[in-house]
């Protein structure tokens, strides 16, 4: 894995995204500017084929499943990124969902 950039707020993350085209988007929900999760979704409308994960402190499903059903195929919780992250990346990049361990699995989006 390399990280390729690194954006201070939402608006730069899609702005860097479109000039780097990064095979897997770590994206904090919490930014200034524009959230994780409003950035998730015009990324996700450049038609890059794209993995977003998005790395929160919130475990909440509503936030869980908004962030899902705007594009991102992961969600890991900062008190577990150390570990998760990289299982994320990886499980993303390779066509998964993942989900930190401690989210229920029925907080995914219903289709």
């Amino acid at each position: 894995m390399e990280i390729v950039a690194t954006a201070e707020n939402g608006e730069e993350a899609v702005e860097l995204f479109k000039t780097v085209h990064p095979d897997v988007v770590v994206m904090d929900i919490s930014m200034p500017k524009m959230d994780g999760i409003h950035a998730t979704e015009l990324i996700k409308q450049e038609q890059d084929p794209v993995s977003i994960v998005i790395l929160s402190m919130h475990v909440n499903a509503a936030l869980i499943q908004q962030a899902i059903r705007k594009g991102a195929k992961g969600y890991v919780l900062k008190g577990s990124a150390t570990e998760e992250l990289p299982k994320a990346i990886r499980a993303v990049h390779n066509g998964d969902i993942f989900l930190s361990s401690t989210i229920p699995p029925d907080f995914l989006p219903r289709n």
